[in-house]
């Protein structure tokens, strides 16, 4: 297994010098260090995306539906599904899909507000909470272990960053 140091941007970010030169010769606009910045983020999610992907699939899930079952162990009680598509960082249409998906196999129950009745609410059923209680302390300690180069500070930082960068996008999307 390769150490933090081994494992350098050059690695992660896979395009080859000469696509720098040759952007920043044709287009004034071009960074490198943006361009780099930007494709070892997306490369890096990529990884984690995929290294979870096959980890959860052991168990028929993705990685977006174990958030939801996160979310929902985190609850003393049921949530609306738009306090869910909060947490997550998503579309309605995207929890509505992954609600159902997981109501189907058991893992959430899902009940219809008293008071309103487009609004509904969910919660982890018995099999989601065993699920949950079953997979979640190796969830932590998978990803505490990938994050084992990087320091308290360092996580703290680097959350930080990404949410400059977040910030960033969100400006464009206005």
């Amino acid at each position: 297994m390769k150490n933090a140091e081994e494992f350098g941007a050059d690695q992660i970010v896979g395009w080859p010098k000469n696509h720098f030169t040759g952007h920043k010769r044709r287009y004034r606009e071009f960074d490198a260090a943006t361009v780099k910045a930007i494709l070892a983020l997306r490369t890096t999610a990529q990884r984690v995306e995929n290294s979870l992907a096959a980890w959860f699939l052991e168990v028929g899930l993705t990685p977006q539906k174990f958030g939801v079952l996160i979310v929902l162990a985190a609850e003393d009680g049921p949530i609306s599904l738009s306090e869910l598509r909060r947490y997550l960082s998503t579309t309605q249409a995207n929890v509505t899909g992954l609600v159902a998906g997981l109501e189907e196999g058991g893992l959430i129950e899902r009940k219809a507000s008293r008071e309103d009745r487009r609004v509904s609410f969910v919660s982890l059923s018995r099999a989601g909470r065993r699920l949950v209680d079953a997979r979640l302390p190796a969830y932590f300690a998978r990803n505490r272990e990938a994050l084992r180069f990087l320091s308290h500070d360092e996580k703290r930082t680097f959350v930080d960053l990404l949410a400059k960068i977040a910030r960033g996008y969100e400006v464009l999307e206005r």
